[in-house]
Parts: structure tokens; sequence; C-alpha cells
């Protein structure tokens, strides 16, 4: 059909993933904070002002901010080696198998790697 793969398949699901993924690390947090406040309210008994008020004192903008350029990255990573394996994917459905488990292994690799790389610059003082 003279269609470029890279074009309509490839970066579509790289630029979704870098996307989405620090869009759901924010709604994670939010949900993490207010699932905090419900078990801090009704189970330990506190204050709501005072959970409210902790937390805004300890969440810092450069806590949020560094989860979210990661989170990104890692998107990037996870959805270039997951199109970069399955483009190589040839051998029916053990192919696949293998495609899979390959590009699982090499996306953890790199995060540890990236991940460790972005803390240092973000967090150097």
């Amino acid at each position: 059909l003279n269609t470029d793969p890279i074009k309509f398949l490839i970066i579509p699901k790289i630029i979704a993933g870098t996307i989405i993924l620090p869009i759901l690390v924010l709604i994670s947090d939010i949900v993490g904070i207010f699932g905090g406040y419900l078990i801090a309210i009704y189970k330990i008994g506190f204050e709501y002002h005072s959970y409210i008020n902790s937390t805004l004192k300890f969440l810092e903008y450069q806590d949020v901010l560094s989860g979210l350029i990661k989170a990104a990255v890692f998107g990037f990573i996870v959805t270039f080696i997951g199109c970069f394996y399955g483009f190589r994917t040839s051998g029916g459905a053990s192919g696949v198998g293998v495609s899979a488990t390959q590009a699982v292994v090499t996306s953890s690799i790199l995060i540890l790697l990236t991940n460790y790389i972005i803390t240092g610059l973000l967090f150097v003082k």
C-alpha cells in the first residue's frame, strides 16, 4: 500500500506512551493522597486539617516534577522497545512470546539505568 509503517504505526504509539504515562502517574499520585486522607481521617482518627497541612508541608514541587519527567522517559522507553521488538518478531506464536520476553527484560534494564541517571541529574545539589 506504500505506507510508511514508522510514520503510521510506531510514531503514534511512542507519542501516546510518552504523553499518557505521566498523566497516569499524576492520577495515581492524586488517588494515593486521597487514599491516605481517607485512612488518616477514618481509620486513624487524624483531624482533616492536620492531614492537609502536613501533606502540603511535605509535598515538594521537585518530587512531583521529577516523577512526571521520569514517567515520560519511561513511557518512551517502554513503547520504543516494544515497537522495536514487535517489528522484529518472526516465527509465529512462539516468536511473539520470545519477543515479548525480550522487550520486557530490555525495558526493565533500561528503566533501571535511566532512573539512576535521571535521579543523579535532577537531584544534584
